[in-house]
């Protein structure tokens, strides 16, 4: 049982921060200056199920990409860490990561009416590093001993950090007055130190799986 909640805390707590649903705050307002806070729902809503349904499809058969591109766990593990390692520094610096999403995206979805799938779905939301932490994720759920309650915690992970993006992109404008540009900055700092952790761990476990190291 210390296992599978260990698995779940890690799992939540990975898709929390590369979903960053705070930190995209300030880009999902400058990019619907002129929608309604009605417009702004209908979008939210629309995202977050886009971004479930993309998360619950790597999840399901994040093992059969191992095997069609002759990949193995260990090797995705170490790539998913090195790349939420990147996510990780540019947060704690506090600065939007390319690897999420790029400038050029963002001022293409401000001249968009509709953004709810492109940019804010996919790649703000559920990015290469949201992507990576599931697919990753879903290589430990299949060494798992106890793989279908992993699995089940892996899908309760997702659904609770897809229902907490939801609540804050409704709620946006009280988060940015509530948090203000400091609050802001400080969130991402701390998100992106809890990230680089995770993220290492990543890499290290991959190393010493991958070379049969003992713990």
């Amino acid at each position: 049982m210390d296992a599978l909640l260990t698995f779940f805390v890690t799992a939540f707590v990975s898709l929390f921060v590369t979903l960053d649903a705070v930190g995209n705050v300030p880009i999902f307002l400058s990019i619907t200056p002129h929608s309604s806070e009605a417009e702004r729902a209908a979008m939210v809503s629309r995202a977050v199920l886009v971004v479930f349904a993309v998360l619950v499809l790597f999840a399901a058969f994040g093992n059969l990409i191992f095997k069609f591109f002759g990949v193995t766990i260990e090797a995705f593990r170490i790539v998913a860490g090195l790349l939420l390692l990147k996510i990780a520094f540019d947060m704690m610096e506090a600065r939007p990561a390319r690897v999420r999403h790029t400038p050029e995206e963002d001022a293409e979805g401000a001249q968009r009416e509709d953004i709810a799938i492109i940019p804010l779905a996919i790649p703000l939301l559920s990015g290469p590093g949201t992507i990576s932490s599931v697919i990753a994720l879903t290589g430990q759920v299949a060494k798992s001993p106890k793989v279908l309650p992993a699995f089940a915690l892996l899908m309760l992970a997702i659904a609770l950090n897809v229902v907490i993006a939801f609540v804050v992109l409704r709620s946006a404008t009280a988060v940015t007055r509530l948090l203000k540009e400091t609050g802001m900055r400080i969130f991402t700092r701390v998100m992106g130190l809890i990230l680089a952790a995770i993220a290492v761990q990543f890499v290290l476990t991959g190393i010493k799986e991958a070379f049969h190291l003992s713990a």
